[in-house]
């Protein structure tokens, strides 16, 4: 029978066979024939890799146009992400606006009620703008704006809404002690802001430093 006569593959001896191999091929157009239509079913020809490329270069050209059809939806969504932040920064920027004159207001009632517990009734705190000729404490506008000052009892008052770094603190001491030279006379002081971004140890440094200098930290 025609599978009796056929050797199983694991059968044939390989390196015999590539011994004899180049032998057949040179003198055995049958062999050669037949490894020739062997081959033919697994080797690309020219115009298998003409084909291959063209269909490579469809492929890559797809894909360019999906990526460059991504990249504008991205540039899409970036603008409208930008559109809506400078919304927002406006929307705050107008909060912020509307919200100081009132926060300053309330926080000058809250130390005005704080004094009231101390037995000091109906002290009023002032927004006050007094001549600094040598600018001792901001040369460039020669002159001290403080947010709320009281004679009597001797107070002086500086609001802001977020406190974010050491520096309007110092500034705030400054106005303190250009204010007390001025009157010849210790004032007390608060310093008043509705929150801040500093670390607990930044705000207890801050707190150390006012206490220092007679004045306090309310953070409302």
């Amino acid at each position: 029978m025609t599978s009796k006569a056929v050797k199983n593959a694991n059968d044939i001896d390989v390196q015999k066979l590539l011994e004899i191999l180049p032998k057949l091929i040179r003198e055995n157009d049958t062999v050669k024939g037949a490894i020739i239509t062997a081959l033919s079913g697994i080797v690309a020809t020219k115009d298998d890799i003409k084909a291959l490329i063209a269909e490579m270069d469809k492929r890559f050209e797809a894909m360019d146009k999906r990526f460059e059809a991504m990249q504008q939806q991205m540039n899409k969504r970036f603008d409208s992400m930008q559109h809506q932040m400078d919304r927002m920064n406006s929307t705050l920027e107008d909060i912020k606006a509307s919200f100081g004159v009132p926060f300053e207001q309330f926080a000058r009632n809250v130390v005005s009620r704080i004094l009231e517990g101390e037995g000091f009734s109906g002290v009023e705190l002032k927004e006050t703008r007094l001549k600094d000729p040598k600018g001792e404490v901001f040369p460039e506008t020669k002159e001290v704006e403080i947010d709320g000052l009281s004679d009597e009892p001797p107070v002086i008052v500086e609001i802001t809404t977020i406190l974010r770094d050491r520096d309007k603190v110092d500034k705030f001491l400054a106005k303190k002690s250009f204010v007390e030279k001025q009157k010849g006379k210790a004032f007390r002081g608060f310093f008043v802001a509705s929150g801040t971004v500093l670390s607990q140890h930044e705000r207890a440094n801050i707190v150390v430093l006012l206490k220092k200098n007679g004045a306090e930290l309310l953070n409302l």
